[in-house]
């Protein structure tokens, strides 16, 4: 019989095992890769999950039989065909993996596999996402049905990880694709509403009270109604206190036994993925929290700080308990391949105190300081130094003098400055030594008299301002005193001592804190015995104390610890870890009066860490915890979120951009109908380019040329012409304002004829004939003054001249006109072969204008020299072809059925006809030999226009002999 904890241990793996691996897919289309083949590495992780439910297949099974054992006998056929239902839809989500990994495997030429991926994994995840009935069972002392998410959590979590790796693997930019992150939206809506139907289920249980000798009794429990999961009865015992700390007790309680029992049904874990799944879905234009993600850190890490130098950059510092030393690392977000060092020590082994926590901070670029308590008493500092081999100084050096019996160790950071206050606990006076801007310390001074505070006062130290230290501790557990220090003073001293608060009724701090804003303002905060975060506010002077936060949210007590941190725009950030295991967050903006209402980051944790903040870029904040494991197997791993702003700069978001055109550009290149996706996918990196031209408007060129190519062309090849000739007109409109500021640039009048000549096809694919002409006449135009000036340009004009301008003139009936241009390209090639005799294509170009110029001459009409041009074309590839038959023999072929032999027959010069007939029968017979599909229907063709002019240049009466491959008259040139 499975017991409630293998059940809930089963449902855990399988969160887990799911979020890992949507994780893993995150990051890898997180991290900027713009691979053409993103499938392979996505399938390897969808593999690496698939392996994982197979070897929790044994679990899997025991949750079953829980189930089952939840109903009665004639109810569990119900279940059974629930869990056949649940494994078909794992199944068919398996095959949609297997479709993709197919159609990777055969180099991506069967577009029907790669939509039967994106089929089957939708179906299987959609059914799960609108299929409340998979989440009940029956209630075996109810007709009613009873919410059970377990087999189908199961299910949803494999389904949901397969479809958003499908939906990454075909467009690793889904994020810009309205319609992905609204499917995606949806399932992160679905995760919420499992969880809080299992939530619903855990119910915490306390009771006792207070008597009237001023204690009160306290017992607890806690159970989860789906599993079955029994904390048992536990009893706290006697505590003094009356009703409210009883009130407050039972609140505490039953929020951590919530916590505790969220993280042993793997409730936790489905927030997290609903977290990711959340954030990944939403729009990247929306600021918001990331959820949590692991680092890679294989150090043991405790009593962790975090700091930043520069934007882009952070330091983590932490103790290494095993070796008794500080360790450090550091990311650089702005690297070619952002990554995390490898950690480096910077004390020796056996040297730093467990208590208090290292201090980090930053008073410039270049240089983080760390004040640490020393084993001997004394208080230490090391700072970066980019000439050492660890980056650091060799060893710390002493800063308290040669006094040992010290207290706290705290510091504080302005520009060119770093201040550190301790209590010599022999005098009860604050003492302080300051850094200056290169790195050096001033000796130890005195911030108080003797006697000014006592060994169970709690200190803090913040820089309210540049060059200006404000210290703060308590007395008594009843008062708050301050003194300040202004180094801009003449002759700078510490202010005498003074009160400045005194703690309402019994609500005494613990686990005081301190930041400046760097504005001359600052902020002291407190936890408060009800579980309330207190606050008083430094501008010039000190507010009253106020609660800034409801009740019943902070853990009291050391070492709940309290975080601060202050972003580029002095948003003034706190975090903690709150009753409920989660971390929390209220934030206050400069000039703003009021605190935010508290926000709540991510899942419970099992146990206890202390948090870093740091703000490394403008307006962001990062967090850093351990999760230093539970009772199910988790292993410590550091963990972090940040404050995404959503403000990218417009660098990233033209990198992102371009990704997409690179996979419009692949997606067009597919078989199959990924064409249309190609075309929403340029769309999509059409949307950024105008976001990021908002922000930066010397990347217009880029999202002119852009809106041509691919967007435009692709749309005008899919028939979509007025989309295609909006973003053309649109381009044309920024190349316009582009000359009009640039006059002297000779690529933008380039790119402005260039978008004229595809605005032209669009308009005449329309159709639009006058205009789609118009517009390729005005190209030819441009080109041609950019030719004078710059030769290179006449290859290009000789070929717009012929197509589009002249064809479409032709098209127009305006025959004359195409004629000139023609004659005009015929010009430029006849030059252009002559200081390039060796050009095979300016040959070729010069036959393709002569059989266009052909037809132009034939519409006007002008039969003669129609004809006669399309013999010269003939003629001038029948030499190509000779020369290289496997490019130009077909087409020759190809000319030689139109328009040579009609225009000859029809000029009455049949037996020129019939020779080059004879001839057309010759190459496709030798082409028909190696591609009939191609050649054959061709070959029928050439031999049924022999017949036909043997037809009509026999006498009456005379049969026509059959004819023969080789039937060609003396004089004229072999096909070849």
């Amino acid at each position: 019989m499975a017991t409630p904890i293998v059940t809930a241990l089963a449902v855990y793996e399988a969160g887990k095992k799911a979020y890992e691996a949507y994780q893993g897919i995150v990051a890898f289309v997180s991290l900027g890769s713009h691979t053409t083949t993103p499938e392979e590495q996505i399938l390897a992780r969808l593999e690496v999950l698939h392996q994982d439910f197979v070897a929790l297949q044994g679990r899997f099974d025991e949750v079953l039989e829980a189930v089952k054992q939840a109903v009665r006998v004639e109810q569990q056929a119900y279940v059974l065909n629930l869990r056949r239902d649940l494994e078909g839809l794992r199944g068919r989500a398996r095959t949609a993996t297997d479709e993709l990994s197919a159609w990777v495997a055969d180099g991506r030429k069967d577009p029907l596999l790669r939509s039967n991926a994106d089929n089957n994994s939708r179906l299987a995840a959609n059914t799960l996402l609108e299929g409340d009935s998979y989440f009940y069972r029956p209630d075996p002392n109810s007709p009613e049905s009873v919410f059970d998410h377990r087999l189908a959590y199961i299910a949803y979590v494999y389904v949901l990880t397969v479809r958003f790796g499908v939906i990454a693997g075909l467009n690793p930019q889904y994020r810009e694709d309205r319609l992905a992150r609204e499917e995606l939206t949806r399932h992160a809506a679905r995760l919420d509403w499992v969880f809080q139907h299992a939530d619903q289920a855990i119910e915490p249980h306390t009771g006792g009270g207070p008597d009237d000798r001023g204690s009160y009794f306290l017992a607890h429990q806690c159970v989860d109604h789906i599993t079955g999961y029994d904390t048992g009865h536990t009893e706290v015992g006697w505590r003094p206190g009356g009703q409210a700390e009883y009130d407050d007790a039972c609140a505490y309680y039953a929020d951590q036994l919530r916590a505790d029992m969220r993280v042993r049904t793997g409730l936790a874990k489905l927030m997290g993925f609903h977290d990711t799944v959340a954030y990944w879905a939403k729009d990247p234009r929306t600021p918001a929290w990331s959820p949590w993600t692991p680092v890679e850190v294989p150090d043991s890490i405790v009593s962790l700080v975090a700091a930043s130098d520069r934007p882009g950059r952070t330091v983590l510092v932490w103790r290494d308990r095993d070796k008794g030393q500080l360790r450090t690392t550091s990311y650089d977000a702005t690297a070619a391949v952002p990554a995390w060092k490898p950690s480096v020590a910077i004390s020796a082994e056996n040297t730093v105190r467990e208590e208090p926590m290292p201090c980090a901070v930053s008073s410039g670029p270049g240089l983080i300081t760390v004040v640490m308590r020393g084993k001997k008493g004394g208080i230490y500092a090391t700072h970066t130094d980019p000439t050492r081999p660890t980056g650091w100084l060799d060893a710390p050096v002493e800063v308290s003098g040669a006094t040992t019996d010290v207290s706290f160790g705290e510091a504080a950071a302005s520009p060119g400055s770093v201040v550190v206050m301790w209590q010599d606990n022999g005098t009860g006076t604050l003492m302080a030594a300051f850094q200056d801007a290169k790195g050096a310390w001033g000796p130890p001074q005195a911030a108080t008299p003797a006697g000014a505070i006592s060994l169970s006062s709690d200190l803090v130290v913040a820089c309210p301002a540049p060059g200006v230290v404000l210290a703060v501790w308590t007395m008594n557990n009843r008062t708050l005193h301050s003194v300040t220090y202004d180094s801009h003073a003449t002759g700078p001293a510490w202010s005498a001592p003074a009160q400045i608060a005194e703690f309402p009724g019994k609500d005494f701090a613990s686990s005081m804190h301190a930041m400046g804003t760097g504005d001359g303002k600052a902020d002291v905060v407190w936890q408060g015995t009800f579980g309330a975060m207190w606050n008083i506010h430094y501008d010039g002077g000190w507010s009253a104390p106020a609660e800034i936060t409801p009740q019943h949210l902070t853990k009291w007590g050391y070492p709940y610890t309290i975080v601060p941190a202050v972003t580029g725009e002095r948003r003034l950030n706190w975090f903690w870890q709150g009753r409920d295991s989660r971390v929390q967050t209220i934030y206050r903006d400069p000039q703003q009066p009021q605190w935010s209402a508290p926000q709540w980051l991510g899942q419970p944790w099992w146990s206890y860490a202390e948090l870093a903040a740091v703000s490394s870029t403008a307006g962001s904040v990062s967090l850093y915890r351990v999760d230093f494991g539970s009772e199910i197997g988790e292993v410590p791993r550091l963990q972090t979120c940040f404050y995404d702003t959503a403000t990218p700069t417009a660098s990233a978001r033209i990198a992102d951009a371009q990704a997409l055109v690179t996979r419009a550009q692949t997606l067009w290149n597919l078989p199959g109908p990924a064409r249309e996706e190609a075309n929403a996918r340029a769309a999509d990196a059409i949307a950024v380019a105008r976001e990021v031209v908002a922000l930066d408007s010397g990347l217009r060129a880029t999202l002119a040329q852009w809106l041509v190519f691919p967007a435009g062309t692709y749309l005008m090849a899919s028939g979509h012409h007025d989309d295609a000739i909006a973003r053309m007109q649109e381009a044309l409109g920024l190349y316009d304002a582009l000359i009009h500021e640039q006059p002297g640039s000779e690529e933008l009048p380039y790119r402005k004829a260039w978008t004229l000549v595809n605005l032209a096809q669009a308009l005449w694919g329309k159709p639009d004939h006058a205009q789609g002409a118009q517009r390729a006449v005005e190209a030819t135009d441009l080109l041609r003054q950019l030719a004078i000036g710059t030769p290179t340009y006449r290859p290009g004009l000789a070929q717009w001249l012929v197509f589009p301008a002249g064809t479409y003139l032709m098209g127009s009936g305006r025959h004359d006109e195409a004629i000139a241009r023609m004659q005009e390209a015929l010009g430029l090639y006849d030059k252009l072969i002559g200081e390039q005799p060796g050009s095979e294509d300016l040959r070729y170009r010069k036959a393709w204008t002569l059989v266009n110029l052909a037809q132009a001459l034939w519409g006007k009409p002008d039969h003669t020299r129609g004809a006669q041009r399309a013999v010269d074309a003939t003629d001038l590839l029948r030499q190509l072809a000779t020369e290289n038959p496997g490019r130009y023999r077909g087409g020759l072929g190809d000319w030689l059925m139109f328009p040579t032999i009609p225009y000859l027959r029809q000029s009455g010069r049949k037996d020129q006809a019939l020779v080059r007939a004879q001839e057309a029968v010759g190459i496709y017979t030798a082409l028909n030999a190696t591609d009939p599909a191609a050649y054959g229907p061709k070959l029928a063709a050439a031999k049924k226009l022999v017949a036909d002019i043997q037809a009509e240049t026999q006498p009456a009466g005379v049969q026509p002999a059959d004819v023969q491959s080789n039937d060609v008259q003396p004089g004229d040139v072999q096909s070849g």
